[in-house]
């Protein structure tokens, strides 16, 4: 059977801001609602005639659109680290690139206008993690990209040296 559980994060300040969180069995997808909207709004405040800037920004808009739905697409839950301090709701996850941790992303919601909802889906978040296994082939610092760049730059050097001395 399925395990869904979806929360809807809004902001205090201005409830028309609300970002979708939905754990589906060992996934995780955020839905950054109302998105469009706030592009649009930055877009259109120094908005002149000329055709072809609005041309490029309107492509910029739909271009920045598509990569962050892209970037906040379904997650491994055990990639999540959610964090909940003094009403702020932020939540980090790392897209992988290749079976290995590769850039982190981070969404913060600002002051969240149900502060207990907000700790029930970390609660159910946590839970849900303790319950599933790592995504990747290594553990540790080896999930990382930049830990095999640095082994590699490192071997590197550690050939190139020796040929430099004897030069």
């Amino acid at each position: 059977m399925t395990f869904t559980y979806t929360y809807t994060a809004r902001d205090k300040d201005n409830p028309n801001t609300a970002m979708t969180f939905t754990i589906y069995d060992d996934f995780l997808k955020v839905d950054l609602t109302g998105l469009g909207e706030r592009i649009t709004e930055i877009i259109d405040e120094d908005r002149r005639q000329d055709a072809f800037k609005d041309m490029i920004i309107t492509q910029a808009g739909t271009t920045l659109y598509y990569v962050l739905e892209r970037l906040s697409g379904p997650v491994h839950i055990k990639d999540v680290t959610p964090s909940f301090n003094d009403g702020i709701f932020t939540l980090t996850f790392w897209k992988r690139l290749v079976g290995l941790r590769f850039a982190p992303v981070v969404v913060s919601m600002g002051e969240v206008d149900n502060p207990e909802a907000a700790e029930q889906f970390i609660e159910t978040l946590e839970d849900r993690q303790g319950l599933t296994e790592t995504p990747g082939i290594f553990a540790g610092p080896l999930d990382y990209w930049i830990t095999w760049i640095a082994m590699l730059i490192g071997v590197i050097l550690l050939i190139r040296w020796p040929r430099r001395k004897k030069s």
